[in-house]
């Protein structure tokens, strides 16, 4: 038997560090993952952690998995951690009702999203931002006001990337409000194809490397989807245009940080520095911190990321920049 030890803190770099481990353990016939020293759990590092070990579980069909020390882990436990890798301990992901200060560890169905719009005969992004809207309240214990907004704008956008480009059958989150450190961490995750595929149809791209794509991702007007040639549909504010991940990230980055995987590689963003990291993950998985301190006017925030990221825009694409679809840069009732 080989044991494996949980890292006792789940910070962003010891959790990369432990699942970038996991594919260089020694070859055994049975694993024991031990959780007695494991403590601080985050949104982010649970569920990427969560989803690390069911797909190691899954590499090795024929050895068998246990897991020790783990029955007074009650915070993990409610949120869905164990049940989430295939352990048959707390509840299920999205059993727990969740609270003021957070949501649990909860997966959606893309079909679901797209069988709820097409009985509404809607687009799935107005399905999106409606459910990204009652994320945020239910975070916040607030009915409106620029957080919820902020929040919405945040969740919506990484979710609709999920949809439109990543070819994942699920969107996984959870979220953590700390009113007392003015902190609000979200954490999506798919096990699509990651972003370096969901860019590869813009021809005006040159993408040597799952690096070079996340950083391409990251700037302003940049899509798979949407690029010179392609015909800009009348009256379709759902049009991606290559602003979401843009917009999110300086939202992140006021005061907060943004961190995003994609396959085997990852970025992490603060106001001062951006940092390459590397891991070992099966699609794209997003951390969100925003500081609420610095979120105060949701309209003129997004309006000086807005002008921000087209001049920005006009630079990269030497002065035939993207129009940003209204969409990626305003709630759908902000037009309506």
């Amino acid at each position: 038997m080989l044991e494996v030890k949980v890292p006792q803190n789940l910070s962003l770099t010891n959790t990369l560090n432990f699942c970038n481990k996991l594919w260089n353990l020694d070859d055994a016939d049975h694993y024991d993952f031990n959780f007695k020293n494991l403590g601080l759990v985050e949104p982010f590092t649970m569920a990427y952690v969560a989803n690390e070990l069911k797909r190691y579980r899954k590499s090795k069909p024929d050895c068998k998995f246990t897991a020790s020390d783990y029955k007074h882990k009650s915070y993990p436990a409610h949120m869905g951690f164990f049940k989430a890798f295939g352990l048959d301990f707390g509840n299920s992901p999205g059993e727990a009702a969740g609270s003021s200060t957070y949501i649990p560890l909860t997966i959606i169905e893309v079909s679901d999203l797209q069988d709820e719009a097409a009985n509404m005969f809607t687009h799935i992004g107005d399905i999106i931002e409606n459910k990204t809207e009652e994320i945020a309240k239910v975070l916040t214990r607030q009915k409106d006001g620029d957080l919820v907004d902020t929040l919405t704008f945040s969740i919506r956008e990484i979710m609709r990337n999920v949809v439109e480009h990543s070819h994942s059958d699920i969107i996984e989150y959870c979220a953590q409000y700390w009113p007392s450190k003015n902190l609000v961490e979200v954490a999506i995750l798919d096990t699509g194809r990651g972003i370096k595929e969901g860019l590869s149809n813009n021809p005006f791209l040159t993408i040597n490397s799952e690096r070079d794509a996340l950083h391409l991702a990251l700037l302003p007007g940049v899509s798979g989807k949407m690029y010179k040639g392609v015909k800009k549909r009348e009256n379709d504010h759902w049009q991606n245009s290559g602003f979401g991940l843009y917009m999110t990230s300086r939202i992140c980055r006021n005061g907060g940080n943004f961190f995003i995987a994609s396959n085997d590689k990852s970025l992490y963003l603060t106001s001062e520095q951006k940092e390459d990291k590397e891991c070992n993950y099966h699609g794209t998985a997003l951390r969100l911190r925003i500081d609420t301190r610095s979120i105060t006017t949701y309209k003129e925030m997004l309006d000086t990321y807005r002008t921000e990221g087209y001049e920005s825009a006009k630079r990269f694409t030497k002065n035939n920049a993207l129009e940003a679809s209204v969409a990626s840069t305003m709630l759908t009732r902000d037009f309506k």
